[in-house]
């Protein structure tokens, strides 16, 4: 049987042992006189340590608030970026030129999983608002010149902007005691240049809550920033009293120089020292800082520091008065201790299942586990204590993630895994667990603290998403096929049927009377079609089944093929062909040879009328290789059709006015793609066309 001295005592939900037993207590009692001096400069020392424990541990809860609400913030404005790009896409399909785009069906839809925005803009450059989530978009313009400045300074495509006041941003009033964050995306055409922007208003008091939240249940102060330390959002809302400190508090003028995280103590800007923990966002200007003022988290050890006092400065007069005393403060303030290491790290973490296993007992037996682990595995907590956390994945000894764990646990490293883990009831469940260490002051691991996530129904998403992945490429890679055969069997049919229309309108010839010549060739010209259609459409599919790079071609030779064959002085005309430089590419020659000939037909079969053919071909070096330009003074496209001329059987003129099948261009953009570059056009629908495409050169040593 254990000695009645070490047994644990309950506090709350936690069991701890008392630091100092009451063997240690009677020895005080004992060594009475004797021992005052020394009880005294351990008493001080004793302060001193729990002076700095109490710092630690607030330094520990701001690292550890700091940390969650920056993966919080990440989340979040992730979110708001990705729904912005999405309508940015969304808004640069309809044209910002044309009438304003219907995109509240589209922008509703996304509203709902980021309840934080309260309304999103698609501004022109000019300022012109072309959509208003909040209605009010009819004739209105906004200065949006300096959010276009700021996409020009700022690398990243998202910018957050000054907070505006008002609950809408360019609304008719402005609504007291609110603000809003503008942030906003560029809309970009296919140049790269600007066309207008996506802008969100950000409800900062979604942050606001959160932060008055934890102020509340843990005294910490919260705040998150811009990088240029323009406050965005505080617990104490729009009235913070950090509002206007910017640049004066020394997290922006001297800490955040140094580094991009950390913890430091001293002055905050407004008088008051403050134990400050802040981290940066990776993808954006953010700083998120968490801050413990110095007096709050030593009000602890000031009353231990006042309990103690006395009974030290009567040591020396009631030596068994002070003795007794300073039993009572040992015993109480080790039992503090104790729930105050194994506490710190459930505050920030008890919406998710969380565990905590006694380090300094064999096997790591559990000493607590909270009602989310008892909701998450169906294991009450009766039956969960004193056993080690591998009965939940006893099953499989083997996962990938449990040599993290064992890694982690010999190294006293903190981990994150995801495990395959067995409810009580013998269901299966996956669990993103994250194993923290936690350390005693002379830095000894003396409990592991685990957070449990389950993401059962991620991970089914996930595996059901990838087998429709692979069921989708094996049906197209059958369709392909199938189709690739299919045009090469429907070729000797069509042209069987051309065949016997001419020997028909050979035998009809000698009787005009009966008006059957006209038929004939019209099915004589439909089988020619068929055949062309077939054969281009076997050429587009058989780039997929060759491989389109590691050769080596000459455009010049494939610029010379083209003009010999598709440029006919007798049928065109005359015809200037301006020759640039044309290098050597990386693909087979025939690929090249294909990819010119089609852009030399086309421009010879949509020549304008008025003018002579002239035919510009050159080439340039690009970051992508080779830039071609071939570029004809034809009758143009229109900048509506320069993505749908690259479509499969997409015409935009009729066959009778100009012949061709509609697959010329979609098999040019199908060789440029698979051998790794792009291809794009530029007109302005009237003095004609050019076609500009990037190949890779070949491989280095060859000429």
């Amino acid at each position: 049987m254990p000695s009645s001295e070490h047994k644990p005592v309950v506090l709350g939900s936690v069991q701890v042992k008392p630091v100092f037993s009451r063997r240690l207590i009677g020895s005080v009692v004992v060594f009475g006189i004797s021992m005052a001096l020394l009880v005294a400069i351990a008493t001080t020392l004793g302060l001193w340590t729990g002076r700095q424990e109490a710092i630690s541990g607030a330094e520990a809860v701001t690292r550890n608030l700091a940390r969650s609400l920056t993966e919080s913030v990440e989340r979040s404005i992730n979110s708001v970026d990705v729904t912005l790009a999405s309508i940015a896409e969304l808004a640069s399909e309809h044209g910002m030129a044309g009438p304003r785009p219907d995109l509240r069906a589209a922008v509703v839809q996304r509203l709902t999983f980021i309840p934080y925005v309260r309304q999103i803009l698609v501004v022109r450059v000019d300022g012109a608002v072309l959509f208003d989530s909040a209605g009010q978009a009819d004739g209105r313009t906004l200065d949006v010149a300096g959010l276009l400045a700021e996409h020009a300074r700022l690398p990243r495509p998202l910018v957050i902007g000054v907070p505006i006041d008002g609950r809408f941003i360019g609304g008719s009033g402005r609504a007291s005691g609110l603000k809003s964050i503008p942030v906003s995306r560029a809309i970009r055409a296919t140049d790269g240049s600007v066309l207008g922007l996506v802008v969100g208003a950000l409800n900062p008091e979604f942050f606001v809550a959160s932060f008055q939240g934890i102020e509340a249940e843990s005294g910490a102060h919260t705040h998150l920033w811009r990088f240029d330390g323009l406050l965005l959002a505080g617990a104490g809302g729009v009235n913070d009293p950090h509002q206007a400190i910017g640049w004066d508090n020394p997290l922006f003028s001297r800490h955040l120089k140094d580094s991009e995280m950390g913890t430091f103590t001293g002055p905050g800007g407004d008088g008051i020292t403050w134990i400050n923990s802040y981290r940066t966002t990776l993808s954006w200007p953010l700083v998120v800082s968490v801050g413990i003022s110095l007096d709050v988290a030593l009000q602890s050890w000031r009353r231990s520091v006042e309990t103690i006092a006395w009974p030290v400065a009567t040591v020396t007069l009631i030596v068994l008065g002070l003795t007794a005393a300073m039993a009572i403060v040992l015993r109480n303030r080790g039992r503090d201790e104790a729930r105050l290491r194994l506490s710190d790290m459930v505050l920030s973490n008890v919406s998710n299942g969380v565990t905590i296993a006694d380090a300094g007992t064999k096997d790591l037996p559990l000493i607590y586990v909270n009602p989310a682990f008892e909701r998450i595995t169906g294991y009450s907590a009766q039956t969960a204590l004193g056993r080690n956390a591998r009965f939940l994945h006893e099953f499989d000894p083997a996962q990938e993630g449990l040599d993290d764990i064992r890694a982690a646990l010999a190294e006293g490293e903190a981990a994150s895994v995801v495990l395959r883990n067995q409810r009580a009831d013998g269901t299966f469940f996956w669990n993103q667990l994250s194993l923290s260490p936690v350390r005693c002051a002379d830095g000894a691991v003396t409990h592991w603290v685990g957070v449990q996530r389950d993401i059962t129904q991620q991970e089914e998403a996930r595996s059901a998403l990838a087998k429709a992945y692979d069921d989708v490429a094996h049906y197209s890679e059958d369709l392909e096929r199938f189709s690739f055969v299919l045009a090469h069997h429907l070729q000797e049919p069509a042209r069987q049927m051309r065949l016997q229309a001419q020997v028909l309108l050979q035998r009809i010839e000698d009787f005009p009377e009966s008006g059957a010549q006209q038929p004939a060739e019209l099915i004589i010209n439909a089988a020619k079609r068929l055949v062309e259609m077939l054969r281009d459409v076997q050429a587009y599919l058989a780039i997929e089944r060759q491989p389109v790079t590691g050769g080596t071609a000459s455009s010049e030779s494939a610029l010379a093929a083209a003009v010999n064959r598709f440029v006919d002085v007798e049928a065109v005309g005359s015809v200037e062909v301006v020759r640039g430089m044309l290098p050597r590419v990386g693909i087979p020659q025939k690929y090249l040879d294909d990819l010119f000939e089609i852009l030399i037909e086309n421009a010879v079969r949509f020549r304008h009328v008025e003018r002579p053919l002239r035919l510009a071909v050159g080439a340039q070096s690009h970051v992508d290789g080779w830039l071609f330009r071939v570029e004809d003074n034809g009758i143009g496209i229109d900048s509506s059709y320069h993505e749908r001329v690259f479509v499969a059987l997409e015409r935009l003129h009729s066959g009778t006015s100009y012949g061709g099948t509609g697959i010329g261009l979609a098999i040019a953009r199908k060789i440029v793609e698979a051998a790794g570059g792009r291809i794009w056009v530029e007109s302005d629908g009237i003095s004609g066309t050019t076609f500009c495409f990037t190949l890779p050169m070949p491989p280095s040593g060859v000429v």
